[in-house]
């Protein structure tokens, strides 16, 4: 495993590596996403303020509106001296909680007085129903890189290890190639649609997971990251559960489809019947 354990247990451990480190693994401009992080149907929305010293923002679904919950998450004080450009919202650890990766870097090309316009990139880890959402720089390893206006981003499990992998772009600077290497990951599935009434890609698909866990939601999509695309397999992360009891897709085309005891740690490719 290339993980560099900085004492403290997994949450201290390095999350990502740069490729060159593995052996050759090859308003303004901010974002507004939505995705469920909370295993509820409904999708909250983080909405990515992208100037220095302004926070981001968690808004929570509470059904017949939306909460603003960004104090109460812990996310104000995590993010308040970060600027940043592309969120991803992806379950890096594969504990079936979703994290968010934030490209960092000040919109203003010329720094103003008491503004840091190049940073590093930051993970925040879902701390599940209870607890802070935490800001992982360091810890996850992300300082191997030097600081630099991050700008696009874009998410997919580059060497198969049912890992989410992150590239990152910085203006003049060469892309950023990260290697997601979190200890004690979890189970995962990684469900390949393949449409046939629907869009090939079946894009715009939304997929329930039933495991012995408790169910999640997720959407095809490639739509991920400031200015960038992420088209590839959707991605469930599983925690203890070697299996998906049933999978139930809702396709383009209004076709619903449901899979029953498809195993953990793989790719599963699921056509449209």
């Amino acid at each position: 495993m290339a993980c560099r354990d900085r004492g403290g247990g997994p949450d201290h451990a390095e999350w990502f590596k740069q490729a060159d480190e593995l052996g050759g693994c090859v308003e303004s401009a901010g974002q507004i996403i939505g995705e469920e992080f909370d295993g509820r149907h409904a999708p909250d929305r983080l909405c990515r303020i992208s100037r220095f010293a302004e926070r981001n923002e968690l808004v929570s679904n509470a059904g017949r509106d939306f909460r603003e919950i960004t104090s109460d998450s812990g996310l104000r004080a995590a993010t308040l001296n970060k600027a940043g450009f592309g969120i991803g919202i992806f379950d890096f650890d594969n504990d079936r909680w979703k994290d968010i990766f934030v490209s960092r870097g000040d919109v203003l090309a010329h720094a103003m007085p008491g503004t840091v316009t190049e940073q590093l990139n930051s993970v925040f880890r879902n701390p599940g129903r209870a607890g802070k959402w935490r800001a992982l720089t360091e810890e996850a390893g992300l300082d191997a890189a030097p600081v630099a206006r991050h700008r696009g981003l874009a998410f997919g499990d580059l060497d198969g290890d049912g890992r989410v992998d992150v590239v990152v772009t910085a203006i003049g600077r060469p892309a950023e190639i990260w290697m997601n290497r979190s200890p004690e990951s979890g189970h995962w599935l990684d469900i390949a649609l393949e449409g046939t009434k629907s869009n090939r890609d079946g894009i715009g698909a939304r997929i329930k997971l039933d495991s012995r866990s408790g169910a999640q939601y997720n959407h095809m999509t490639s739509a991920v990251g400031y200015a960038s695309s992420s088209l590839g397999s959707v991605h469930f992360g599983l925690g203890p559960d070697d299996k998906a009891d049933t999978i139930e897709i809702h396709w383009p085309s209004g076709t619903v489809q449901v899979l029953k005891d498809i195993p953990a740690d793989k790719v599963f490719t699921a056509r449209e019947r």
